[in-house]
Parts: structure tokens; sequence; C-alpha cells
């Protein structure tokens, strides 16, 4: 028995990986290899209320005056957060607040940094918070219209927003609890922006289970960095496991976003679908990483709040 009371036993399962029990629970290496990519990911998320006078402020609108003025506070942090350094993968997004949050217009804004020490990251989340306040003073629109963040609200894991605060130290996406009842209970999976997920080149138009759960291993592997190049080699383990998850079929639509493209100087269209699926057995052993889409998004343009998944009972 370990310290935590917990019983752990290592053996070997029926599918050949290395397992451990933990009270009842049968947890396999590629569980744990999950488990500590999801706590290497630190979420800070913030709910920005705005006020936009003379422009109706959309999340593209909003990135690009950001980006601009976090470049011209600091190239190394720009570098860092907004391109992603070496992995090419930004350390941020941002999404739409839901509509109840009141004040409107209201946008969410997440960053994921590359380490999970509260203090090594202080500076850049600093920076970003600077380049928010000179994006407020360079303004939005063709004529640059100087707007204003009223309220800065911290949310916690399960989106709740906190006493209003610019610093904050976020959660991991380990241990998540699942929102909607536990891992057997009926559920449905809910993509209300566009959701872009890609097979050989061509737009997913259904997307089942285990399409959803390659994407989000995917981001997952991609924010934790190269310790998980194990976990994404056990890929045909989590597509298995998607594959066996009963579902009834996607129930949806095409939704395109058109944005303009600053270092392209065209307007480009986003292909993608929003609709849902319903898990009539609920998530099973995939709770976890589902649990961790919600917030990191999958898909292409996370960045701009696509591929948003909300999870209903």
């Amino acid at each position: 028995m370990n310290p935590g009371g917990r019983f752990e036993i290592v053996g070997w399962w029926l599918s050949g990986g290395r397992t451990r029990l933990e009270g009842w629970h049968v947890v396999g290496v590629e569980q744990r290899q999950l488990d500590s990519a999801l706590r290497a990911i630190r979420v800070k998320a913030w709910r920005l209320h705005l006020e936009t006078p003379g422009v109706a402020a959309t999340v593209p609108m909003l990135r690009g005056v950001w980006g601009a003025a976090l470049r011209a506070e600091s190239e190394a942090c720009y570098c860092r957060l907004f391109e992603g350094a070496e992995s090419e993968r930004p350390r941020y997004l941002m999404r739409p607040a839901p509509q109840v949050a009141q004040p409107a217009p209201a946008v969410e804004f997440l960053l994921f940094p590359a380490t999970t020490n509260v203090l090594d990251d202080r500076d850049d989340e600093e920076i970003a918070w600077t380049a928010w306040d000179r994006a407020c003073r360079q303004g939005l629109g063709p004529h640059r219209h100087p707007f204003r963040i009223s309220s800065v609200a911290p949310l916690a894991w399960d989106g709740s927003a906190l006493e209003p605060a610019r610093r904050q130290p976020g959660f991991v996406l380990e241990d998540l609890p699942w929102p909607a009842g536990t891992e057997e209970t009926p559920c449905r999976l809910e993509f209300p922006a566009p959701l872009r997920l890609l097979r050989q080149g061509k737009l997913i138009a259904s997307p089942t289970p285990a399409d959803i759960v390659l994407a989000a291993l995917h981001r997952v592997c991609a924010l934790a960095g190269p310790d998980t190049d194990p976990l994404w080699a056990a890929r045909r383990y989590w597509l298995e496991l998607g594959r066996a998850v009963p579902f009834e079929p996607w129930q949806g639509r095409r939704l395109d976003l058109v944005r303009y493209s600053g270092s392209q100087k065209t307007e480009v269209e986003l292909r993608g679908v929003a609709g849902s699926l319903a898990l009539p057995a609920g998530p099973g052993p995939l709770s976890p990483l589902l649990a961790a889409a919600a917030w990191i998004h999958i898909g292409k343009g996370t960045v701009m709040g696509l591929g948003q998944l909300k999870i209903t009972a």
C-alpha cells in the first residue's frame, strides 16, 4: 500500500501493457503516460470584460491587435507565446466568453506556460498583460478605436469566475473532475465553434469519438513537450478505446469562419463543422483526455477559439 492509502500492483494486463491497480481501477502504462502529460500542462485562464465603443470586436480582431502589441513589447516573449518557439505550438488561445457572461462583450484568454513552475513563467505573464494594455491604447478596427478592459476575472478549473485579478497560479490538467456525472453517465460532446479536423487534407464532416480522441491526444502531446513521445507512439491504444465507446451519429452542420490575415493581406476561409456527439454510456476511460480537451481545444485554429469542446450531461 502506498502512503496515500491506495493499493498499487504492477503486472501485465491482457493488452500486454504494464498496469497498476488503484482501488478497484486498473490503470495501464498508457494511462500513466497520459497522466504525466496532463500534469505537465498548466492552464491560466481569465475572462476579460471589454468596452469597445464604435467597434464590434471579434476574437480574430483582438488576437491580431494583442499579438502586434506583444511583439512590440518583447520579440522573445512573442516568439515563446504567440509562435511557440522551437515547437511552433502557440502557448495561448482566445475564445468568446459564454453568452451569460456580463457585462458584454467578454473574451476568455488562456495561457499555457512552457513550465509548470509558477515562478518561472511570471515574466512572460507580466509582458502578456502589458501587451493587453498597449493593445487597448492602439485600438481596434481600421480607425483604431481605443478600447478598455473593464474587469479581469481568473477562471477556476470548472470554468467559474473567481475574484478579479491578473495574477493567478492556474491549474494543471491532471485529475480534472468529469463535469457530467460519472464516467458511465450518458453525456454529450458539443462543439459550438467550428471544429476543423482533417484527414488526408480533407475536412472530417461527421467526427466520431475516435477522431476526437486522436485530435485531443495530438494537442496534449504538442503542449506537454517532447517527453510525450511514448504517449503519441501509443496512439493506437487510444484510438481503439475511442472506437469502442458507444455513440450516436454526429448531429451538426457546416460552419465556416472568414477572417482577415494580416500576413497574407487577404481574407482566409476556415472551413469547419459545429454540432455534437452523444455518448449514451459515457466516455469511460477517455474522461481525463476529454476533460483536458475542453480547456486546450482541438483541431486547427485553436488560438482563435476553434475546436472548443463543451461537455454536458
